[in-house]
This record gives structure tokens, sequence and C-alpha cells, in this order.
């Protein structure tokens, strides 16, 4: 089956065989092609063997998008390590977990990633490290239900079999150039990742698809909902993804931000119901396609021709173009049994690229990966016609800014303030499975703290993201019969509250 497969490596030497001189990495300052970003990525694996980087080994990363983190981030790969980019906005708290969990022979943060840009020469020569198509390439962490981000372990197959195909679910056209709205030739497709590189979705969905099509992709270090017509029209990008409050954040921008521009498909996940698309597709003169991926599986759903009229609908399982292998998808009721049509189940899939388990958790991995299924967490439907729906999660997870929290991590740095007794953190939904995070606190007898005080507490040692919107004080937390907090009257008393205002 592995011979079936290509490595990143390989995906790479052949982009710059078969597109060349073509645009490969765009930003508003600077332009290089397929050739050159071999080069640069050849030159960033030179430079991280000077440093100590062996075959296994581990880099973190922690910058924004920039040429200089695709150069390196594939220079790791090349030279056989194991990157792991991450939030440029963690903590020092964040990062020493990650460094401790990690154990990398090489942590680079924006300075020490420029630095090391500018000290690397191109290295045609550079031979890249022999690995499997199946072996782990790189390490996406991503919060989970414990109460610290694991690392999901990405396979150099799932890559390069998900750049092959991610252009052709969303309906790109891989052609030397395309026809306008009004008749006129334009550029072939132009993808832009205006969500970080730390990201699955950028990392396959964007970088891997540009390689293995020979798309430019244009690099922004991040999203702007205000200026966001005006950078698609500079950049001259034509395809974008986006998670679902970015799309909800560019709708409420008043319509005098928008600017005609080359833009004309939008990948959004999750997506807007049917007749919010609808008038979304109509006012900015683009085409939305919404689907469902995972880091454990960027496979996932796409939708399909029925779906896109089914509101909650995630389309159909997505296949590989190279026809390899079969993306599977189960519904599971409690009991291990298939859910009939219209029964609530848990998403599982199978298929031989999703992830070999979590780095160093493998509790966590025996318990997600049952006789090769991937058990996702969330709950579902499938109807008649085969569109799936997401109806919930079965982890408590929170999903805020297109990432995932993990409420407990939230309630350790809560909790760690002294005048906190108890805490309970919580998401409430804010449409297109976006959610805010809540968090009820309980203060020790005589202690009194104000929201403002604990909020500025938590930012010492989370992330922006993570940082509850609100803290709700309270004498007490709601119990159930096991003692465990009732998190579900939380939701429904704040949410219906949330609602009123």
């Amino acid at each position: 089956m592995a011979s079936n497969f290509a490595t990143v490596p390989e995906l790479l030497s052949s982009a710059a065989n078969r597109f060349g001189d073509t645009p490969a990495i765009v930003t508003n300052e600077s332009s290089e092609s397929f050739r050159q970003l071999a080069d640069s990525v050849r030159g960033a694996a030179t430079a991280l063997g000077a440093r100590g980087l062996r075959p296994g080994d581990r880099v973190l990363i922690a910058a924004p998008n920039s040429p200089a983190l695709v150069h390196v981030w594939l220079g790791t790969i090349w030279a056989g390590g194991i990157p792991a980019a991450v939030n440029p906005e963690s903590t020092p708290a964040e990062i020493d977990y990650l460094v401790d969990d990690l154990q990398p022979r090489i942590t680079l943060r924006q300075e020490e990633l420029e630095l090391l840009g500018a000290t690397t020469t191109a290295a045609a020569g550079a031979t890249a490290a022999t690995v499997d198509p199946l072996d782990v390439a790189a390490i996406v962490y991503t919060s989970g239900t414990t109460s610290r981000p694991k690392g999901v372990m990405v396979r150099h197959a799932a890559y390069t079999e998900t750049g092959q195909a991610f252009p052709s679910w969303i309906g790109l056209a891989p052609t030397p150039t395309l026809p306008s709205k009004r008749g006129r030739e334009r550029q072939a497709e132009r993808l832009w990742a205006c969500l970080p590189l730390f990201h699955i979705n950028a990392q396959a969905y964007s970088l891997m698809s540009s390689l293995a099509h020979g798309f430019a992709l244009a690099l922004s270090p991040k999203f702007h909902a205000t200026t966001f017509w005006q950078e698609a029209r500079a950049l001259n990008v034509t395809a974008v993804n986006m998670v679902g409050a970015m799309l909800e954040f560019i709708a409420q921008q008043p319509e005098t931000r928008w600017v005609e521009s080359p833009l004309r498909t939008i990948y959004a996940a999750p997506g807007p119901d049917p007749k919010q698309r609808a008038a979304l597709e109509a006012r900015f003169g683009v085409r939305i396609v919404t689907g469902y991926g995972l880091s454990e599986n960027p496979f996932g759903c796409i939708e399909s021709p029925t779906s896109r009229t089914k509101r909650g609908s995630i389309g159909r399982p997505r296949q590989p173009v190279s026809g390899a292998f079969t993306n599977e998808l189960r519904i599971v009721r409690p009991d291990g049994a298939d859910a009939p049509e219209g029964e609530v189940g848990e998403l599982c899939f199978r298929n031989p690229v999703i992830t070999p388990g979590y780095w160093k958790a493998s509790e966590i991995t025996r318990e997600a990966l049952r006789d090769g299924w991937l058990r996702t967490g969330d709950a579902g439907t499938v109807d008649r016609d085969g569109d799936v729906f997401l109806t919930g999660r079965y982890k408590e997870m929170i999903r805020r800014r297109g990432e995932n929290i993990a409420p407990a991590e939230v309630e350790d740095a809560l909790r760690a303030h002294p005048a906190v007794r108890a805490v309970a953190v919580f998401g409430i939904s804010l449409g297109l499975r976006e959610e805010e995070v809540l968090a009820a606190v309980v203060l020790k007898d005589g202690e009194d703290i104000d929201e403002g005080t604990l909020r500025a507490f938590a930012a010492g040692r989370l992330a922006a993201h993570k940082i509850p919107s609100r803290i709700l004080f309270r004498d007490s937390l709601p119990m159930t019969t096991t003692q465990r907090v009732a998190k579900d009257l939380l939701r429904q008393e704040y949410g219906r509250a949330a609602s009123q205002d």
C-alpha cells in the first residue's frame, strides 16, 4: 500500500521539476518560484542539520505565516525531522509545556526563524532523508479532552494524498487560464493561506495543494476582516480557506468594505446554513463550499450535490483522486453497533493515512483508535441520501475562532489563583458551531476579586483565544448525582441569558 503514496519531499521535488519558474510562494513583498522554493527548503534542511538536527528529531516552531516558516517547516521534513508549528501567541508557560512534551532538538520563535533564514543559502544538492510514506511527517498540536494540548502525528501520505485531492473536492480547476466572470481570461488558481500554518487546514489543504498542482500560495501573517477584500485584490488570489467564524466576521463588515477581486471560491468549515450561504454568494460573487476535517483525518467529509440545501449537513466522506483507498465512515451507537438512518451516533473514520496516534499519549491513542477506526468524538446522523449531519460533540471541546479549547486547561489556569475554590468552564453557541468561552467561578470564603483581575491572571497563563470572555461568580456550582459539575445546566442558564441580551 505504501508504495502507492508519495512523501512530502517527493511531492516538493516533483513540483520543482514540473512547475519550475512558476510562482510558488508569494506575499505582498516577495515571490519565489517552485524551483527557488525547493532550493530554499534544501538550504533550510542543511542549516538545521548544522544545528544538530537528525532524522526523527523534533523542531518546535512558533512564528506567524511567512516564506521562512514554509522553508523551515518543509526543511525539517526534508532532513527527516518532525516539525511542530504552534501558535506564535502562546504564552511562555504554554511554550514551556510544549517543549517539555515534544522534547525538540531545536526551538524557533519568529526572531530565530528570521535569523536562520538570513543565514541560509540555497542548497540545490542536499538529498532528502529516506522515509516511508506512512511515516510521521509532522505533529499538529490540538486541544483534546485532557487538560493540555496533544500532538496529532500526521503521516506523509495524509499530506500528499490530501494535496492531490483537495482542489477537486472544492471545484478548483488546474488549468493554465480560467474564464473570469466577464469572459476575460484570468490567471490560474492562486490559493490564499490567511489561516495560520500551525493548522492542518493551511498545511494540508493549502500548501500541499500548491505543491501537487502548481498553484501559487499567497501568505498573510494574520486574517483581517476589515481589509479582507482589499488584501484579496492585492494578492490576486482566487481561492481561500477559512473557519466559519471568519466568514461571519466578513459578513458583518459594511458593504463598503467589499472591493472587486479575483477571489471566487471560499472553503468554509463549518459553513453557513443554505439560506445564508446563498445570500453571501450573491453579495460577494463567490462560491462557498463547506466540509469537515480533522488533524487526525484531513479527508473527513465534503459537501455533496444533495447536501448543499440541507441545514447542518457536512456532505459525504471525501475520497482520494488516486483511488488508492477508500475513506470509510461509520456512525456508531454507544453499544458499538452502526446507528441506523436518522439516529445519532459517533462519527468514526477508517483509511490507511489516518493518524497513527498522539505524540507520547498511548492511552489517548488507544481510546481514539479502535480496530483501525478513528473515533472523532463528534456526534451526527446520516440521511437516506448518505449525507452526514453534525449534531454536537461527544467531547466537551469548545470551538472558538477556529481553535479547539479544552475546558480543563482553562479551569487549571483559573484554579491556580489563590482566591478561587472551584471553577467550571463551558461554551455557549454563537452560531456556525462557534462558541464563546464562559467560566463559572466560586471564590474561597472571605475572598473578593473582580472579573478583570481574574481575566488578567488567566492572560499570563493562556493564549488570548482561551481566555473566557465572561467570568461569572457564583456561590456554588450545580452538581450531578455522581458529584460532577452539571455543565449542561450552566450552558442552559447562561446560554438562555445570552440569547436574551
